[in-house]
């Protein structure tokens, strides 16, 4: 509330000489996505967008990034760029389920749990709704705030939780999370005290902060981070559909080949590409094109085949372990 009066206060004096776009709901906005930072850098803040001349929707987009330079050395958070270009091909179910959020706007509890197998895309989502939200992505990277001394490892990940809170609005990503919340064996009991610090957090807090977790290993993960209402909503990740790989293979080969492929050949790449990952394939086309410079060759039908015959997919290689996490 008394940011909302701030920026208020320091915009109305010009309105009558600058181009102001925002209404109400908008100020509202920008009070929120500036909270946790003071008075006088709130005030720094608005009079750099009054000194170009005008307040538009576009500058609400430019707020969400302001933190980023004044909160850019915290413990155990890193700061993710995102390529503008990014696109996901398939999990149509998740893609729905983030537009439905993102229309709702962040509550508590917010976040997802996203499990499956590698190479399937789990990393890439955690970027792509960070693009699709137009909201900053910072990693939590728990092996990073795990220390050697009584309490060190709790202290950290309280830092790193309170740092993600005062960069709200934004995204946590917690990247393969049950490596840093599994098993709960160790003798002094560290792991059980960061697990229900984490839960407590993640319960209790109040930021806009939308908590993406991804994990390969479902069976590792504590019971009560799997019961509902920690998470809005788990998805499961497998490996791609027909059409799903038709549609991965569609964008990896405009972006690094530029070429569209004619359907005939598509279908002929389908059916030598049964059990790839998400990962495979840009792997394979990729290697085309550094084929095609490094040995300045035509691309044919025969070149494209041959690579995907070449390649072992994941399924071929370690299919025990394909098995076991989708049981």
């Amino acid at each position: 509330e008394e940011l909302y009066e701030i920026i208020k206060k320091s915009i109305l004096p010009y309105k009558s000489q600058i181009q102001l776009e925002w209404n109400e709901e908008n100020f509202k906005e920008a009070a929120t996505t500036l909270s946790g930072l003071s008075e006088i850098e709130v005030k720094n803040v608005i009079s750099s967008l009054i000194a170009t001349g005008s307040i538009t929707q576009e500058d609400l987009i430019d707020l969400k990034y302001t933190k980023d330079s004044m909160f850019s050395n915290i413990s155990g958070l890193e700061k993710i760029e995102v390529d503008k270009n990014i696109s996901i091909g398939g999990l149509d179910n998740l893609k729905e389920w983030l537009t439905e959020m993102k229309k709702r706007g962040i509550k508590p509890p917010r976040g997802l749990l996203i499990v499956g197998v590698p190479g399937c895309g789990k990393s890439l989502c955690a970027k792509a709704i960070s693009h699709m939200w137009q909201l900053p992505l910072y990693l939590l990277d728990f092996a990073t705030v795990q220390g050697q001394y009584v309490g060190q490892s709790e202290r950290q990940l309280k830092e790193a939780l309170e740092a993600a809170e005062s960069v709200s609005p934004c995204i946590l990503w917690i990247d393969e999370i049950e490596k840093g919340l599994s098993g709960g064996t160790d003798s002094n009991g560290v792991t059980n005290r960061m697990i229900g610090q984490f839960l407590f957090w993640l319960q209790e807090c109040q930021k806009e902060v939308f908590v993406v977790a991804t994990a390969n290993d479902v069976t590792s993960l504590p019971a009560e981070l799997l019961r509902k209402g920690r998470f809005d909503e788990m998805f499961f990740v497998d490996l791609p559909t027909k059409n799903e790989r038709a549609e991965i293979i569609s964008l990896y080969s405009q972006k690094y080949l530029k070429v569209k492929l004619a359907d005939s050949f598509m279908n002929k790449i389908l059916e030598v590409s049964a059990g790839f990952s998400g990962a495979d394939l840009e792997s394979v086309i990729r290697d085309i094109a550094y084929k095609l410079v490094a040995e300045n060759i035509p691309l044919t039908e025969e070149l494209f085949i041959n690579s995907f015959l070449n390649t072992k997919s994941l399924m071929k290689t370690n299919p025990e372990k394909i098995e076991k996490i989708r049981a």
